[in-house]
């Protein structure tokens, strides 16, 4: 039998936005964000987030990341969420992804909503 639209009676999750999360889910959710942000960080490959109006809030992330490049991943990691978290949450909901309400991204990871973002640009010849 058929629930929801899913076989066997599941239900189908919810699409939120980051707004609309749990704090739980909010907090699981900026974590994901600032992994996928350190590591593009690094390498240089965060174009696609200048389309959106982050700079101010990005300026402050990066300076975080800057001034504190002798902590640990895992520091940095907690570090930024306690210090840049309003920030972080900012981010978030300026780009506005599409969120299950279990906090889960609906492209499943950020570098894959990034990469989708990306093969949504025109190429010029």
């Amino acid at each position: 039998m058929w629930h929801n639209g899913v076989e066997g009676g599941g239900t189908v999750a919810k699409k939120v936005k980051f707004d609309e999360l749990s704090d739980d889910a909010k907090e699981q959710a900026a974590f994901d964000f600032i992994r996928f942000y350190l590591g593009r960080y690094k390498v240089n490959n965060l174009e696609i987030l200048s389309s959106y109006k982050v700079d101010y809030f990005l300026n402050d992330i990066n300076h975080f990341i800057f001034e504190n490049q002798s902590l640990t991943p895992k520091q940095i990691q907690t570090e930024l969420f306690r210090r840049c978290g309003n920030e972080i949450n900012s981010v978030i909901s300026t780009i506005d992804p599409e969120y299950y309400d279990s906090g889960n991204l609906v492209a499943d990871t950020w570098d894959n909503w990034y990469e989708q973002k990306f093969e949504k640009i025109p190429v010029h010849d």
